[in-house]
This record gives structure tokens, C-alpha cells and sequence, in this order.
């Protein structure tokens, strides 16, 4: 009860929406350390400390609920939950590890010091962040809310999803002042020296570049040899550097692409056939594609620009009452049209503001409209009063709506913009909230037409997914190891297989909707296995094997021969492209006798990239020599020999102030990035997500 008495002591004012929740779950929370258990229990491990997937859960939910309450739904997509769960997972990675360090280090949050953090009158940055108090008609932190919120948590009276809510805030508020201290003790202790300081302020010069780039394509491969020796030789140098952080797999996929077969085609022909009858005879056209169409018809007038492409010419050369016949178009789309109305003059946007009005009561609601009402008609300052009265979030913005055309918010509210006065105020009632709005502007009028689409897209029927999915089905039913897999699958016309390494924390992959239940079973299988299923994503049918699986760690020679092969063969046609075109210079700095010669206007030497040469690092630390002596040098590039002089084009300052370069560097260095990854490089993480999402 601590944290607690201290932050009730303070007052009203400094009543803490998060503090008056801080004893369930920051004070008492989850202790991570205490946990055990094994992979059917435990999502993830780091240094021994791990986490049960109940906990995990408990943390997805907090998380969840907060991003409803930020957003203002009531469900999320798939994508965003997905996020989540990584977002969760990274931050009790860090939490783990900068813990860790603090407590070694005795470094701690006092209850004095959340306290204060958490307080509506100094509140800590995140907290003042939360869209939960932020007050709709200032668009600003509202500590007030904060302290009307503090005493809904108080008195016991808020829901479990608002104690959710709380539990996330305030849990990472503790932990952000808790890294915050452990990133500034480490950013202290980073010295920069005097090579530091002077390469910093070297950097700062910028130059220009003429080079002339030299493919190493241009030399065959047969006119150097590479031998075992070197491969051996360069693989002993690199295998460190060749390490995978963590371990993937090489799946082979085949994916069957889920279409309308033919008699889909004539089933939904003879269907629009049937249809086209009735609708282009019909008085009641509209009710007829209203029930049929995919796509229902809005009654909204619209200029060519935003009539269906394949429509345009139609609409605006048929009269009132005349038909377009069906006809597929692209995307597997039939579509037919009949003219509602032509001969429309109308501006295709307008531009208005509103003050929206919501009282306790219909009565007190209308008494306060129609007095705002009044004031504008009398010259009142609309802006002003939107800012001082309306309840919406364009408050903050003098009520300003922007352009919009007719349909692009709701229909009945368009249409009595778009029929208004510009600068006359009028009143719009919509249920028991008033509106006073203003059409500022509206834009010249164009022709405009009402047309009536009816629009079906042809589907593939039951009957198609099922042929198809046990076309799959067969096809599996063939193939004992991925190397039959990978050799009956390229005898395939139209299917095409495809081989792509994973990693367990791929959500999805080569654009394969669904294709985490792929990533899944890879991770559960052996090397060769074929999967006993055919996964359904999306429009896709797709069948997987693995191929290989490739353990975390150094990959032995066998598996980077081939790269290292060609990476050889890069380094001796280098050795042998710089050598003859050293022997062409012959001492001149005459670049044109190399090839054709490319400018950059400006490059800086702390630049990561050269336009039109790309990622050259050596280049690129060379910049200040290649000036100094004006000479053209050699470089291996990535793919290229690249012949180079510069020149300089803006020097340094005039003054070299160590000090305030020194200064400089320390705010520019990512030390809570840096830390981060190195104590995550350091630690002994398991991850096993995979066996439960």
C-alpha cells in the first residue's frame, strides 16, 4: 500500500490515474523469475527466467484492451493482433535483460519516484501520450481527466477491461523510467577520443564524386580460376561472420491458385443472362440491382472523373432510361448500367465547418444550437465558438471538416452541404446530436449523371474448390520425401515451385495470406518431411515440404561453398580489373579513358549510401584522401571495380571546437539500441512461440 498512501497524499491534483492501480500489478505484479516449466507450458526463456503461456496471454490482453481503448474499436484484425503478440514479445525480452543489468547494477524505481511520474501534475511523457485523457474540445492533456479517472479506479467501480487498461500503462511506465536510467548510465560511460572528434569533424565536409564503374560481368568467369584452397581459405576468415542468429528452414511450396473454372463462367453467364432481363426492362431497376449486385447503388450524382472507368463514355452519351449491356471486364466483373438521371450541374466538392452540439437533454441540445445559431447569423466568430463549444474533435480545429466530395462522409449530412448557401449557417439534426454547420466553399460546377451499376464478380463455385483441393490432395498422396516432391512438382504446367528459407517468428511469407500455419508445421517437422495437409490461404491452395533445416550457429562449408565460390571469383576478377585498368591510366587522372564517367554532386564521407553507386563503404572512408591528393584510386565494389576522384565541395566549419563535437557525437550515438542488442547477442534466449501461435 505504499505506492499508493504516498500518491493519495498528494492531493486531487496529484491523484495518479495509473498510481491508484499500481499496487495489483507493479508493486505485486507478475513475478517472471519464479516461473518454470517446459515447451508446453513456456512461450519464452531469456537467461534462465521464462514466461507460461498464461502469463503471456495475460500480457496479449492487457496489450489488446489498451489498443481498443487508444483506437476506439471494439474488435482488431488479424494483422494488428499479430503485431501485438511481437510487440509483447520484444518488450519482455528487453524488460528481461535490462532487469537484469539494474539489479546488478542496484539500480531500482523508488516508490517516491513512481510517485511523482504518475502524477496528473508532472506526469511522465508516455502518460501524457494516452489518447484516454486527452480533453476532444483542446485536443491536449487534460489532467482533470486524470483525476476523474483516478476516482472511478478508487472507488472500485471501473470495468475489468478498464483495469486491463491500467495494468499496461502503468507496467511500462515503471519500465521506461527504469531503462531510462540504465541507457543514461551506459551513454555516460561511452568516451569519444581525440581520432573520434577529428573523424567527426572531417565527416561533416562534403565532395564531390566522378567515377566510372567497371562490372565484374565484364570479365568471364573461365579467365580466372578459383580453387578449393581458396574457398577453405576464405571460409576459415568469414565462418563468424557467416553465423545465423537463430535457426531457419527451407521449405518447398507448391500453391494452387483457387479460380473460377469454366463452368463458373457459363454458370454466372447464363445467372447475369437471367438478371440483364429483368433489370433492363424493370421500373423498379433499382430494387432489382439493390437485391442482385455486389455492389448496392448510392443515388449520388457523379462527375466523369468518379464514374467506373469502363462506364464513362456511357454515362455521359446515353439519355435518362437507357441501358448498357452486360459484358466481363477485368477482375472476372460482369457488369450492366441504366441511367437514372443526366444533365446535373453541381460542384464536384465543398469545403464546411460544424460545431457539434450534444446536450444532457433533446431540449437543452436545441436551446444551445439555436442560440450558437443566432450569434453566427449575427456576426459571431465561428471558428471561435467551435473551438469554445463543439463537442467533436475538429474542435480544436476552428470545426474545419475540409473538402469532401457528395457520399464521402454521410449521405444525408452531403447532400445538405452540397445543397446549402456557402457562408450561411444552417442547422442538421442527426439523432440527438445537432450539428451547425457552414459550406465555406464550393468548387465551379461540372456536368454530373446518376447511374445504376449492377456488378457481380464470378466466383469459383464449391464444386471448383473441391476438384482443386483434391487435385492437391493427390498430388501429396505422391510424394514420400521433398525430393519427389520438388521433382513430380516442376512436371507441373501452371503450378510453379518455389523454395524460401524461414525463420520461426515469420508471420507470413512470399505473400502467402494465412501462411503462418505453414511456419508451423516446418518448424514441427523433419528434414524431408512433406506436409500431411493442404493449407488453405486465401485464394490458394498450397502444399509445403521441407527441404532443410539450418541450424543457429556456423553453417558448415558445404552449406556457403557456393557463395563463397562466387564471391572468390568477384575478388580475383577485381584483381584482375583494377590491374588492367591501372596499366590504362598509366599515371594519368583521365578517367574518360576508362569508360564513361558518372558525377555526384555531393557525398559526405558519414553518408551510407552513393546515389547511382550504392552501399561502398571504403569509397566512401576514402573521400577525404582521394581529395587531399587529387590522384584516381581503385576499389572493389560489390559488383564492381570502381575508379574514383573527388573533390571537395563544402569544407568543414572554420572553427574546430572539440568539445562541442564531442557533445554532438554523445546525443547522436542509439545507446539504448546498441545496449539492447548486444545484451540480446550476450544472452541465452529461447523462443517458443512457434508451439502455440
Amino acid at each position: 500500500m505504499a505506492t499508493l498512501q504516498k500518491i493519495r497524499q498528494r492531493g486531487v491534483l496529484l491523484t495518479v490515474v495509473i498510481g491508484l492501480a499500481l499496487l495489483a500489478f507493479i508493486i505485486g505484479g507478475i513475478d517472471f523469475n519464479s516461473l518454470s516449466g517446459n515447451s508446453r507450458t513456456t512461450v519464452a526463456e531469456v537467461d534462465g527466467n521464462d514466461i507460461k503461456i498464461q502469463d503471456y496471454e495475460n500480457l496479449l490482453d492487457e496489450m489488446t484492451t489498451f489498443y481498443k481503448f487508444e483506437m476506439g474499436v471494439s474488435s482488431l484484425d488479424e494483422q494488428t493482433t499479430t503485431q501485438i503478440r511481437n510487440t509483447v514479445w520484444t518488450m519482455w525480452v528487453n524488460e528481461q535483460l535490462i532487469a537484469e543489468q539494474c539489479e546488478k547494477l542496484g539500480l531500482v524505481v523508488s516508490d517516491d519516484e513512481l510517485a511523482d511520474n504518475l502524477s496528473a501534475i508532472n506526469p511522465h511523457p508516455m502518460l501524457a501520450q494516452v489518447r484516454m485523457f486527452y480533453n476532444p474540445q483542446t485536443g491536449r492533456f487534460d489532467p482533470s481527466l486524470v483525476v476523474e479517472f483516478a476516482g472511478l479506479i478508487a472507488s472500485n467501480q471501473a470495468t475489468p477491461d478498464l483495469y486491463k487498461y491500467w495494468s499496461y500503462v502503468q507496467r511500462n511506465i515503471r519500465n521506461q523510467i527504469l531503462q531510462d536510467k540504465y541507457y543514461a548510465l551506459v551513454g555516460a560511460s561511452f568516451n569519444f577520443n581525440d581520432i573520434d572528434v577529428k573523424q567527426a569533424y572531417n565527416d561533416k565536409q562534403t565532395y564531390s564524386l566522378d567515377y566510372v564503374s567497371i562490372p565484374y560481368a565484364t570479365v568471364a568467369d573461365s579467365a580466372v580460376s578459383v580453387s578449393e584452397s581458396d574457398i577453405k581459405a576464405l571460409y576459415k576468415k568469414q565462418k563468424k561472420q557467416l553465423a545465423r542468429q537463430q535457426e531457419s528452414r527451407n521449405v518447398g511450396i507448391l500453391a494452387f491458385n483457387i479460380e473460377p473454372s469454366e463452368d463458373d463462367f457459363n454458370n454466372a453467364k447464363a445467372w447475369v443472362d437471367k438478371v440483364w432481363a429483368e433489370f433492363s426492362a424493370a421500373e423498379n431497376f433499382v430494387e432489382v440491382c439493390n437485391y442482385n449486385s455486389d455492389v448496392a447503388y448510392d443515388d449520388i450524382a457523379k462527375s466523369r472523373k468518379d464514374i467506373d472507368p469502363d462506364m464513362a463514355d456511357f454515362a455521359f452519351s446515353a439519355k435518362k432510361g437507357e441501358s448498357l449491356a452486360p459484358k466481363l471486364y477485368t477482375g472476372n466483373v460482369y457488369k450492366m448500367a441504366k441511367i437514372v438521371e443526366t444533365g446535373i450541374m453541381a460542384p464536384d466538392s465543398v469545403n464546411a465547418r460544424h460545431i457539434l452540439v450534444m446536450e444532457d437533454t433533446p431540449e437543452r441540445t436545441k436551446i444551445v444550437a439555436d442560440s450558437l445559431l443566432s450569434v453566427i447569423n449575427k456576426g459571431g466568430n465561428f471558428e471561435v465558438l467551435a473551438k469554445q463549444y463543439s463537442k467533436a474533435g475538429t474542435a480544436q480545429n476552428g470545426g474545419e471538416l475540409g473538402w469532401f466530395k457528395d457520399g464521402d462522409i454521410d449521405k444525408d449530412f452531403s447532400k445538405a452541404c452540397f445543397d446549402a448557401k456557402t457562408g450561411k449557417a444552417f442547422i442538421y439534426e442527426m439523432g440527438q446530436i445537432t450539428h451547425i454547420v457552414e459550406v465555406t466553399e464550393k468548387t465551379k460546377p461540372v456536368e454530373k449523371v446518376k447511374i445504376c451499376v449492377l456488378q457481380r464478380e464470378v466466383e469459383p463455385s464449391s464444386k471448383t474448390y473441391a476438384l482443386l483441393f483434391n487435385e492437391a490432395n493427390q498430388f501429396a498422396a505422391k510424394c514420400n520425401n521433398s525430393t519427389t516432391f520438388a521433382d513430380i512438382a516442376r512436371t507441373l504446367n501452371g503450378v510453379f515451385y518455389r523454395q524460401y528459407d524461414i525463420t520461426a517468428d515469420n508471420n507470413t511469407f512470399a505473400n502467402i495470406k494465412d501462411s503462418r500455419q505453414i511456419v508451423r508445421w516446418a518448424f514441427n517437422a523433419s528434414e524431408g518431411d512433406v506436409a500431411d495437409k493442404v493449407f488453405e490461404c486465401g485464394n490458394q491452395y498450397v502444399l509445403a515440404c521441407l527441404n532443410k533445416i539450418n541450424k543457429e550457429g556456423e553453417p558448415s562449408l558445404d552449406e556457403v561453398s557456393d557463395n563463397l565460390r562466387r564471391q572468390v571469383l568477384n575478388d580475383k576478377k577485381a584483381e584482375k580489373l583494377i590491374a588492367e585498368n591501372t596499366e590504362k591510366l598509366a599515371g594519368s587522372n583521365d578517367l574518360s579513358k576508362l569508360g564513361q564517367v558518372k558525377n555526384v554532386a555531393s557525398v559526405a564521407p558519414s553518408a551510407r549510401f552513393i546515389q547511382g553507386v550504392g552501399v561502398e563503404p571504403e569509397l566512401l572512408g576514402s573521400l577525404s584522401k582521394l581529395a587531399a591528393d587529387g590522384n584516381v584510386a581503385l576499389f572493389e565494389g560489390t559488383s564492381n571495380v570502381i575508379a574514383a576522384k573527388a573533390a571537395v565541395v563544402n569544407p568543414q566549419p572554420e572553427t574546430y571546437d572539440a568539445m562541442i563535437i564531442r557533445m554532438e557525437l554523445q546525443r547522436s550515438r542509439p545507446y539504448s539500441q546498441m545496449v539492447t542488442q548486444s545484451l540480446k547477442s550476450a544472452a541465452k534466449i529461447k523462443d517458443n512461440r512457434i508451439n502455440f501461435y
